[in-house]
């Protein structure tokens, strides 16, 4: 049986295809990361973003996801170790 937290973020996430975003990360480290045109895919329980026309991409394991929060425009993915990505459109 897949996981649901997985699932969940596959269901959430087909909003933010091909989409101008922002992504940011809070927690013992922070930062933003600007993506033009996003293109994901989920393998092996990893979720990799990638802009389609520059080298940017993040890569994150899904299997440390223990909550997803989605919103309008926004959706949160918790981590361990007190770390929250967001994506913004």
């Amino acid at each position: 049986m897949e996981n649901p937290i997985i699932q969940k973020v596959a269901e959430d996430i087909k909003k933010f295809n091909k989409e101008a975003i922002t992504i940011k990360q809070t927690g013992f480290i922070s930062n933003q990361i600007f993506i033009d045109r996003l293109i994901y895919n989920i393998e092996y329980d990893t979720l990799n973003l990638k802009d389609e026309f520059k080298g940017t991409y993040v890569t994150i394991n899904l299997n440390q996801v223990y909550k997803v929060e989605k919103s309008n425009n926004e959706l949160t993915l918790y981590i361990d170790n007190d770390t929250q990505i967001t994506l913004i459109i």
